[in-house]
Parts: structure tokens; C-alpha cells; sequence
């Protein structure tokens, strides 16, 4: 049985929120944080917290690949806390562009199993939510990374296929802990990475996009 696409979204910020609890735990965080963005069969220490949350939606190792990622941050709030990423200006809603790239609501994801019981999806549209391109932008706009060095890391990854990419993201979002801006929205990149072997050319059109316009919208702001 297929999702619909406000399923599959509300599964991811679920998935979210499941892990960041996990990691509550230090050792489950450090069986979380051993993948280093490897294949799912080179992490034997994730499965054991994972396979239940992942089952049915596919995408394991984009799954894998977020936990991972989510583990690395010592800065998560409190399980109890909700979860924010960083965000662009309030009301500049510039992603709104992208929003054509979304999958159709009848498009499945990889193999799905059983549905699982319907939950509520985000209260913030999918596509107003910062996506890595947004991101890398807010790095360099707040955060004080070289625009030339950024915008090359962008050209690159968008052109990786997932057995590059993801260890990729992996060093990448390491570098931006070092500056402590890393603040993703973890839910958001799951679902791209999910998809990223189906629809890689218009996702990483997006990111590109996403990259630029923010640059442009935060450059802007402070002149």
C-alpha cells in the first residue's frame, strides 16, 4: 500500500522526534552516531533502534543517513522540547518558488509496507521549511562561511549520486557544527534524500535555487 505525500511527511517529522529522543541515551546516541553515512549493511550498531521506526517507508539509508546526522548534534533540545530548525526571516517565504518540485501526492516513495495509523501532518507548509540549500545559504549569510567555498560545495553536491552524497553530508554537517550551524530541518532532508535516487535532478535544482535566493534575501537584508 502506497502513502500519500502528507503521510509520508508526517512519518518523517515523526522520525525526527523518535530519534532525537533516542539519543537521549548516550549509547544509543554512539550506535546512532557509528554510521558515518555508510551503507546500511556497514552499520551494525543502528538497526537494533531503527527498524521499527523505518518500517514500511523505504529509503533505509536516507534514514540511517538522518539518524546519523541528528546523533552528531549535542545540541538537540530536550525530547520534550519541539524540535527547531534554523529559519530564514519571517515572512520571506522564498521557497514558496520550489514548490512544483514537491512529489504528486499518488507518487510512492521506495517500497512501502503495511500504512501505518494516519497522524496530523506539520502545521508549517512542507515547502516554506528550509532545505539544505537554504541552509548552506544561512551559513554563509550568519555564520560566517566563505560565500566561493560554499556555493562550490553546493555545485558539487547536488551533482553526487547517494553512495557519494551521503558521506558527503555527513563531513559537511561536521563543518558546520564547528560554527554551530547546523540547526537542520531534519525531516525535510529526509524526504529529499528518500527521493534522491528518483527525482535527483529536480531536487538538487531546488537546493540551488533555495542556495541562491537566500544568499540573495539575507545579502540583501543587511545592506
Amino acid at each position: 500500500m502506497s502513502f500519500t505525500t502528507a503521510q509520508r511527511r508526517a512519518h518523517y517529522d515523526d522520525f525526527v522526534h523518535q530519534v532525537i529522543t533516542l539519543c537521549a541515551v548516550n549509547s544509543i546516541r554512539a550506535d546512532l552516531n557509528s554510521g558515518f553515512g555508510r551503507p546500511v549493511a556497514e552499520c551494525p550498531r543502528m538497526p537494533e533502534h531503527l527498524t521499527r521506526p523505518i518500517a514500511g517507508f523505504g529509503a533505509h539509508r536516507a534514514h540511517y543517513t538522518v539518524a546519523g546526522l541528528i546523533a552528531q548534534d549535542r545540541d538537540l533540545p530536550h525530547e520534550n522540547t519541539p524540535y527547531q530548525p534554523e529559519l530564514v526571516t519571517p515572512g520571506k517565504d522564498h521557497t514558496a518558488r520550489a514548490a512544483i518540485t514537491a512529489p504528486a501526492a499518488t507518487d510512492a516513495p521506495p517500497p512501502p509496507g503495511p500504512a501505518p495509523a494516519p497522524q496530523p501532518g506539520p502545521a508549517r507548509p512542507w515547502r516554506s521549511r528550509p532545505d539544505l540549500g537554504t541552509h548552506l545559504a544561512i551559513a554563509v549569510a550568519r555564520y560566517g562561511f566563505k560565500e566561493a567555498t560554499m556555493t562550490n560545495r553546493v555545485k558539487t553536491l547536488t551533482k553526487l549520486d547517494t553512495s557519494l552524497l551521503h558521506p558527503r553530508l555527513w563531513s559537511l554537517t561536521s563543518h558546520l557544527h564547528s560554527r554551530s550551524a547546523a540547526r537542520l530541518d531534519f525531516a525535510v532532508l529526509l524526504e529529499d534524500l528518500a527521493w534522491w535516487d528518483h527525482d535527483q535532478m529536480e531536487t538538487a535544482a531546488r537546493w540551488r535555487e533555495n542556495y541562491f535566493l537566500t544568499l540573495h534575501t539575507l545579502s540583501s537584508e543587511e545592506h
